[in-house]
């Protein structure tokens, strides 16, 4: 047998990459999105923090969770059972029904009991989609009305936040997945200030963070995590809130006469890509492909006409 862990392709690929020791690496500068908001520069010592926080208020959920995926394989492993049973028992007859009644009931009664969420589940919101979900809802509130004046990056403000965006973007890959999260919280803060309508805060976690929220949580994976102010022990955050600015969008609000239109500075950024090294041979190389190209066009041309003038000879008249 062979000791191959793969197996090994040498035909030719269409998708093969073109042969990089003639080409150079080259930074060309293009026009970045004007309409972008950037991560809060949250300081490393701070992120720490907050994530040992918040596995301090996560304490006793992945207990929850393993007990709950144990007592789903119990089931499924006493339903088989039963399935079983039943199949070599086609009649089973009960003695006394009224209890074997009062036991189910005492067992479904303990499994409730057993499988009571923490008062914290109820302010969680777990998952990049499911965040999103969240952060576009809290997004469509009505504008209208609106005065306050906003910049991309305001002072911090812990005494009205209505909940803090978790997201461990040192272990995302790629990190497209969560690239639109601080454009909705901007969103969110542009909203017109009303009762009960406080700042979301984004904050980003140091590396590993995924690890130990999915290790509190007793899930396979947490990469964004969403804590509602209303949450049990939320006040341990608060000290730390400070050192967080708010995100916002200017553009998002109306126009007023109270405020005055500002510029957007412009954004260049640098795309990273490949070029010839023989910028002349390259060419040559091109308008030579490119004739090529239509010799073989007009040959083909040439040749279809001729089949066309064959194939009318010889009709019979």
């Amino acid at each position: 047998m062979s000791e191959k862990a793969v197996r090994t392709l040498t035909s030719g690929s269409n998708r093969a990459k073109r042969d990089g020791e003639d080409r150079k690496v080259v930074f060309r500068s293009v026009l970045d999105n004007p309409f972008r908001v950037q991560w809060p520069p949250v300081p490393v010592n701070v992120q720490n923090a907050v994530l040992a926080r918040i596995l301090e208020m996560l304490e006793g959920v992945s207990r929850y969770f393993l007990d709950r995926r144990e007592q789903s394989r119990k089931r499924k492993r006493e339903k088989q059972g039963s399935k079983a049973l039943n199949s070599k028992r086609r009649k089973v007859v009960s003695t006394s029904p009224a209890i074997e009644q009062t036991d189910s009931a005492d067992v479904e009664s303990n499994t409730v009991l057993e499988t009571l969420p923490p008062d914290i589940l109820k302010h969680l919101t777990i998952g990049i989609n499911d965040v999103t979900k969240l952060l576009e809802k809290c997004a469509m509130t009505p504008r209208e009305g609106t005065t306050e004046v906003a910049t991309s990056v305001s002072e911090p403000s812990s005494t009205s936040v209505a909940r803090v965006v978790l997201v461990c973007r040192a272990d995302v890959d790629p990190p497209i997945l969560i690239s639109h999260l601080p454009h909705l919280v901007a969103a969110c803060n542009s909203r017109p200030r009303t009762e009960g309508n406080g700042d979301v805060l984004l904050i980003p976690l140091p590396k590993g963070a995924e690890y130990s929220l999915a290790s509190a949580i007793g899930l396979r994976r947490v990469s964004v995590l969403v804590i509602d102010a209303a949450a049990p022990n939320f006040s341990l955050l608060l000290s730390l809130l400070d050192n967080v600015p708010r995100l916002s969008a200017s553009w998002l609000l109306p126009q007023t006469e109270a405020t005055r239109p500002t510029l957007i500075p412009t954004h260049i950024k640098q795309l990273r890509t490949t070029a010839p090294k023989d910028m002349k041979a390259a060419k040559e190389q091109r308008s030579q492909k490119r004739a090529d190209a239509k010799e073989r066009k007009k040959a083909r041309g040439k040749a279809g006409l001729k089949q066309k003038k064959v194939v009318v000879l010889s009709v019979p008249s």
